[in-house]
């Protein structure tokens, strides 16, 4: 009698992706990351020509993030304000089984100058982010139109308190 090769490998498939215990809810929700955020972070541009010519000398910033229960966040980065941002949940539990993306993602904008000497405009951002022992880790990425994403920050935020 011949075997479908496929049910040799499914259901060990099937034990690594599913968590023990059936699906399980999210780690982290939304509502664990409402409220007051802060950290420093060493900028050294917003932009890989601003980095490579040191346009602006490397100096520690302070970043400011409020999240609101509906998942809005205001906030700052040095001297440029956070604006239309919103965290949102940025994967499931397939991929956390996996070690694909982050938990968590804010997208909006980033306006004015985040240092002296810094380009004074808005751009569009993107921080994708895990939440390991209470405290917010990723990074704050520039996003440009038909280039890769510039990653300018880096985000280790304690709550405030």
């Amino acid at each position: 009698m011949k075997t479908n090769p496929h049910r040799s490998w499914l259901p060990a498939l099937l034990a690594l992706l599913l968590p023990a215990g059936g699906l399980q809810a999210e780690p982290t929700s939304l509502a664990d990351l409402t409220g007051q955020w802060q950290g420093q972070s060493r900028f050294t541009g917003i932009s890989y020509q601003e980095a490579k010519q040191k346009k602006v000398a490397p100096k520690k910033i302070e970043i400011e993030l409020h999240i609101a229960a509906d998942g809005r966040v205001t906030g700052r980065a040095g001297g440029a304000q956070l604006r239309d941002c919103v965290v949102e949940v940025n994967r499931g539990w397939l991929a956390r089984r996996l070690h694909v993306k982050d938990d968590f993602i804010i997208r909006g904008q980033l306006v004015g100058a985040v240092a002296a000497g810094s380009a004074n405009a808005t751009n569009t951002i993107n921080a994708p982010f895990n939440f390991p022992d209470g405290q917010i880790k990723g990074t704050l990425f520039i996003i440009h139109p038909l280039i890769y994403p510039y990653p300018f920050l880096n985000l280790q935020l304690s709550r405030a308190p």
